[in-house]
């Protein structure tokens, strides 16, 4: 989810993996692993490439429609996508909270 719209808006703005890796002073193979979903990305990486794509966070996050269709794939975990997000625990307890709620 993250990595698709990091990857949608480099390609968009006709940017290697390499040339943003060298701009958020990261490896191409961590822009690579971000891309696919093997790496989380950190929240300070985060902000900054915003605001080298020109947008913000927000708009990288996932929306409320992705994470119920997500968590309600047949193929993925709900537990294991909540804990590679790099969310607070707090965050993590509410959002949880939410999802119980709305399967009552």
């Amino acid at each position: 989810m993250i990595g698709e719209k990091i990857k949608s808006k480099r390609e968009n703005l006709d940017l290697s993996q390499l040339q943003l890796s060298k701009k958020l002073n990261i490896s191409r193979s961590s822009i690579s692993n971000i891309e696919v979903g093997r790496h989380q990305i950190p929240l300070f990486v985060l902000y900054d490439l915003s605001k080298i794509i020109n947008c913000e966070v927000k708009e990288l996050l996932p929306d409320y429609d992705e994470v119920i269709n997500f968590t309600n794939s047949k193929n993925k975990n709900y537990d294991t996508y909540l804990k590679s997000q790099p969310l607070k625990v707090e965050e993590i307890n509410e959002i949880d909270n939410y999802l119980k709620k709305l399967k009552l």
